[in-house]
């Protein structure tokens, strides 16, 4: 199991379009140093034995049921559960390989799960750090969730307190010119469902 803190904070076109760029052609910014650049497709689809996220919650059902595929190519199996504390989304998360979900989303089928929710994501994924920060470094996907522009930064170590990380998760965003205090706490779900 991992634990992950993550923010994530809606773009406008023109703050994607600027830092997608300035990833994808390997352009510097200033104080700001990546590696390790992806592209990635995923797409997410969400189980659940409910059809609403208060039965979900009345009945103590994980936060997140999901398939997940990547790139059209790799599937994984995960389980999550999510806690907000401070605008922080702590995530405590299981996650495995699965060679045919198919056979996952039979199961699913059989024992009265329903497919409540999908999401695509294209992303843009970096390594990253500032340089008025030491020895932190951060995973980053600037994206678009069903057409939705995001930055989306998590730390996956639990080597620090999480109010030191959030504060340095906050001075990556800073740099690049993202404004933290734009975050958005909601879960995905939510926020597909309110555009």
């Amino acid at each position: 199991m991992s634990q992950e803190i993550e923010l994530k904070v809606p773009l406008t076109q023109n703050q994607y379009e600027t830092i997608s760029g300035i990833l994808k052609n390997n352009k510097t910014f200033p104080g700001f140093t990546y590696h390790s650049l992806k592209l990635i497709q995923k797409h997410d689809e969400y189980f659940s034995l409910y059809k609403s996220h208060e039965e979900r919650i009345k009945n103590k059902e994980l936060r997140v049921i999901r398939i997940r595929t990547e790139n059209n190519k790799k599937a994984y199996f995960c389980i999550k559960q999510k806690k907000l504390k401070d605008g922080i989304e702590f995530n405590n998360e299981q996650e495995t390989f699965i060679e045919n979900p198919d056979v996952l989303r039979s199961f699913f089928e059989a024992t009265g799960y329903i497919k409540w929710f999908e999401k695509k994501k294209d992303s843009i994924f970096v390594n990253c750090s500032v340089s008025s920060i030491s020895d932190f470094e951060a995973n980053l996907e600037i994206e678009k969730v069903n057409g939705l522009p995001y930055a989306e930064i998590e730390y996956t170590k639990d080597d620090i307190n999480p109010v030191e990380i959030r504060k340095n998760l906050e001075k990556i965003l800073n740099t690049l010119g993202i404004n933290p205090e734009n975050r958005d706490s909601r879960s995905w779900a939510e926020i597909l469902t309110d555009k």
